[in-house]
């Protein structure tokens, strides 16, 4: 039977007298040297609690950390005195947001210690109007909805349960981008916990470097406790154009010509998204292609960007108006969906390029065809190809931000899905790899370009931070000064 312990009658500790080892030799030591330097808002949770379970829980259930205790911090000095405890420890340590991290560098952490960020999650707008500062542990919709009480709107990303902190520190896409940015771009300062345990400030003005690499390699610099963000006035009376445009597989070529086409006058306010599944109503064999436009304007607009792609004669199309902070649950991505689900493997080989190969593609199509023909277990994946609007992240200074490819226009990747089965990882990461592979050979280049928040992790660094040498240089400088012992090395490691 679990005794609740108040350490110090500081700190909830949630101990099971059978399991008092956390890592640190096994004599317990974590909940009674840790709890009472915590805040009394802080809790720890040891293995074999349901509490323990749940903040452990990751959205996939496969290139996973291996947690020994939780700590689920209230404060900055809750993250400091962890941090420092881990330190005199030797013992690996490991920010948990929204816990959608899903790289096989993160199976590296052993017997590690999670800091649970979720009760951070405050989203205040300052007194300016114009900024909003936002808790560590704050996911997409809480920021959306205070946003929209309030008649303002930010970048996020398109997922409602990811946490924004995570996707802002890989740079951040989102639907608002062709008008804003990404989300890393409405960056303003951070404050964050650093691997020797000060808290620091990182803006402009202050810890310029490290703002920098923030935007974009940010996982490797310590743990954001806070960040202040950009916010924009949004017409709250006014609805965005959702329509879902539905092909057979043999429309592949005329399709997606017709749609690089598009993009070439795309405006900011227009974004498109494809994803290639099967539907056995339609197609009991080949994946379907469904062609979604979301526009940010009068249905009378929509139609005239849509007309090319309806001439091509969809077996399906549906199109609607809908508020803005209706669009994840409309698309897919809300909390309640399948997407936010917590428990399967979505495994993710993305690929960053300028345009569609229509080739290459045809052959990707082909291949992910194949892998449902063949692997029963993974027919509930998808092929994803994102166009969000790039007007927004073009105008940024590509020197400005540690983000590396604000010149490509697209994201291509598969997302194998299945359900836990340590005998399939190897099948699922070799058909991920050959559809990846074939992407790049059409491509024009040799240089894989990935979109760290995808990443699988099998990548080259320069895939992640880029090919130009000071890129590279810089990061690692900054590494050597902020974490010169690679204390944050676990997601898409610099060094």
């Amino acid at each position: 039977m679990a005794l609740l312990v108040a350490a110090a009658a500081t700190v909830a500790v949630l101990v099971y007298p059978d399991i008092l080892k956390t890592g640190d030799g096994g004599d317990g030591r974590l909940e009674y040297e840790l709890g009472p330097l915590l805040s009394p808002g802080a809790s720890i949770f040891l293995p074999g609690t349901a509490e323990f379970r749940d903040k452990t829980t990751r959205w996939i259930d496969s290139l996973s950390p291996d947690i020994g205790a939780v700590v689920a911090v209230a404060t900055e000095e809750d993250i400091q005195q962890t941090v420092l405890y881990s330190n005199r420890h030797n013992q690996p340590i490991l920010a948990f947001g929204g816990g959608h991290g899903a790289i096989s560098s993160m199976e590296k952490v052993h017997n590690g210690i999670e800091i649970w960020m979720g009760r951070l999650n405050h989203v205040n707008i300052n007194p300016d109007g114009n900024s909003v500062t936002i808790g560590g542990g704050t996911k997409s919709k809480a920021v959306i909805d205070r946003l929209w009480a309030a008649g303002k709107q930010t970048v996020t990303g398109v997922c409602e349960c990811v946490g924004i902190t995570g996707a802002m520190l890989g740079g951040g896409r989102g639907t608002l981008q062709g008008q804003y940015g990404l989300l890393s771009d409405q960056l303003i300062s951070s404050r964050l916990v650093l691997a020797n345990g000060t808290a620091v400030t990182a803006s402009k003005e202050e810890n310029p470097d490290l703002f920098w690499a923030l935007q974009g390699a940010g996982h490797n610099f310590g743990i954001v406790i806070e960040f202040t963000s950009k916010i924009y006035d949004a017409r709250v009376n006014k609805t965005w154009v959702l329509e879902e445009l539905v092909f057979t597989g043999d429309k592949l070529e005329e399709l997606f010509s017709v749609h690089n086409r598009l993009m070439e006058s795309q405006p900011p306010e227009l974004v498109l998204w494809s994803f290639l599944n099967l539907m056995p109503e339609i197609d009991p064999v080949k994946p379907v292609i469904r062609y979604i436009m979301l526009y940010d304007g009068p249905v009378s607009e929509q139609r005239s960007y849509a007309a090319p792609i309806h001439e091509l004669v969809p077996i399906s199309s549906t199109r609607e108006e809908i508020s803005y902070v209706d669009i994840p649950s409309k698309t897919g991505t809300g909390e309640s969906d399948l997407s936010c689900q917590k428990g399967a493997v979505v495994l993710r080989f993305p690929n960053d390029l300028l345009e569609i190969n229509v080739s290459a593609l045809r052959q990707a199509y082909e291949t992910f065809s194949d892998m449902l023909a063949q692997e029963q277990a993974f027919i509930h994946s998808f092929f994803m190809i994102e166009a969000f609007s790039m007007q927004a992240v073009h105008a940024v200074d590509r020197e400005s931000t540690a983000v590396p490819y604000r010149h490509n226009k697209l994201l291509l990747s598969p997302a194998i899905h299945y359900f836990p089965n340590k005998s399939l990882d190897t099948t699922a990461k070799e058909w991920g790899q050959r559809m990846r592979d074939v992407l790049l050979a059409g491509s024009g280049t040799s240089e894989l370009q990935a979109y760290i928040n995808y990443a699988y992790g099998d990548e080259r660094i320069e895939s992640w931070y880029g090919y130009e040498p000071w890129r590279l240089e810089k990061l690692r400088r900054l590494k050597r000064e902020f974490d010169p012992h690679g204390k944050f090395s676990f997601y898409a490691p610099i060094d």
